[in-house]
């Protein structure tokens, strides 16, 4: 019993050692960036997206929004790790800026632009950048974390509230 416990625990330790030196090979900063044009105006797109309190409304994968002050609130996902987001910038209809404040294990910004088309219209561009220092978290961050498909379902929930 006792070799067995051994071996479990020097395979346990080989796991971690693994996981930590993949992870020294990953870059530590991951970006994200989505482009989409929508039919609707670029102050009703704006208004929706800087909307935080009311993200709940339209958004699936939000299962609550804490709010800490005006420029500031928690998003608590229905699957993951809640999210602390402090505004950096706001230009209206143009520039909103959002900064990762908590969870301490990571960093990270979004930053979504916004454009009026010719048709009245709007083209935005949603941009997203992760820094994951600690090579553990690094990896299982690639592992099990898809930013990718995060960002699609955001745009999906927004042209669903949009009515497009």
């Amino acid at each position: 019993m006792k070799i067995m416990m051994t071996y479990l625990l020097i395979s346990i330790v080989a796991i971690i050692a693994i996981v930590l030196i993949i992870g020294l090979f990953l870059p530590k900063e991951r970006t994200f960036t989505k482009t989409a044009v929508l039919n609707s105006d670029v102050n009703k797109v704006f208004n929706i997206v800087t909307d935080f309190k009311n993200q709940t409304t339209w958004r699936n994968d939000v299962k609550e929004i804490i709010v800490i002050d005006n420029n500031t609130w928690t998003e608590v996902p229905k699957k993951g790790t809640a999210i602390t987001f402090k505004v950096k910038q706001k230009v209206e209809n143009e520039i909103f800026e959002i900064e990762i404040i908590e969870p301490k294990n990571f960093s990270g910004f979004w930053v979504g632009t916004f454009k009026t088309t010719k048709v009245n219209g709007t083209a935005i561009e949603f941009k997203e950048v992760v820094t994951i220092s600690n090579p553990f978290f690094r990896t299982l961050s690639f592992l099990f974390v898809d930013l990718n498909k995060t960002m699609d379902l955001y745009l999906q929930n927004l042209k669903q509230k949009l009515g497009e």
